[in-house]
């Protein structure tokens, strides 16, 4: 284990934001006292985002779609339960689902699962290095910053995630929170419904938003260089 956390100071975003940011490759997992999810990284790319209930949501896409019938699909879900394996592979193994209808689904069930994660604010995460690398005969291979641009778009435009969280009130949310934002800020992104917009926004976009395009970036390419082997990434 080399980077762990405490998501209601450092959010999933930001994290994400960071690992992704220094092509880092492993698996970023995220808890709380309900569920468990993972981010599949390489080398800054998203390959996947895993939550509990993603395998049955990506089956009833599949017969939405009519790749599969839902018979197939049980017969599917139950055969990846013994193996103990994803269905995506499961389903690749199988043959019933060719590999671009399996990748476009792949990339729906992660942008979905990044909006679900946006309102996690408490629980844990840490960030482990592959002990061995983890293969996907398809995977989704997301730009990070783009898939958190339209997690933001999708936010800012009133979408929230299908599953409720236990909500912080603004002021413990604040109080917990170290992305240092002003007034003006909280008072356009902080909802009423529990989520924080600001919170969950990549950097490059607070920046644009707030600073100006005459505004110098956080560090220079060579500085982001020379900080890839920092010991705590």
């Amino acid at each position: 284990m080399i980077l762990w956390g405490n998501i209601r100071h450092f959010s999933v975003f930001m994290i994400l934001q960071l690992l992704s940011g220094f092509g880092k490759s492993g698996i970023l997992e995220i808890e709380d006292d309900e569920e468990k999810a993972f981010i599949y990284l390489d080398e800054g790319h998203v390959d996947a985002v895993s939550l509990p209930r993603s395998d049955h949501l990506m089956g009833a896409r599949l017969v939405k779609y009519g790749h599969v019938s839902e018979e197939e699909i049980q017969s599917v879900l139950m055969s990846a339960a013994m193996q103990k394996e994803y269905l995506g592979i499961t389903l690749t193994k199988s043959g019933l689902v060719e590999d671009d209808a399996m990748e476009k689904v792949i990339r729906e069930q992660t942008y979905d699962n990044t909006l679900e994660l946006s309102n996690w604010v408490s629980g844990t995460f840490r960030f482990l290095p592959p002990s061995q690398e983890t293969s996907f005969t398809v995977s989704a291979s997301l730009n990070a910053q783009h898939l958190l641009l339209e997690t933001s778009r999708r936010l800012d435009e009133g979408e929230r995630p299908s599953k409720t969280k236990e909500d912080l009130p603004g002021d413990d949310l604040c109080a917990s929170c170290s992305s240092g934002c002003k007034e003006i800020e909280k008072m356009k992104y902080l909802k009423a419904d529990g989520i924080c917009l600001w919170r969950n926004m990549p950097v490059v976009v607070r920046e644009q938003l707030f600073t100006g395009p005459e505004k110098d970036i956080l560090y220079e390419k060579d500085d982001a260089e020379n900080m890839k082997d920092l010991p705590f990434l």
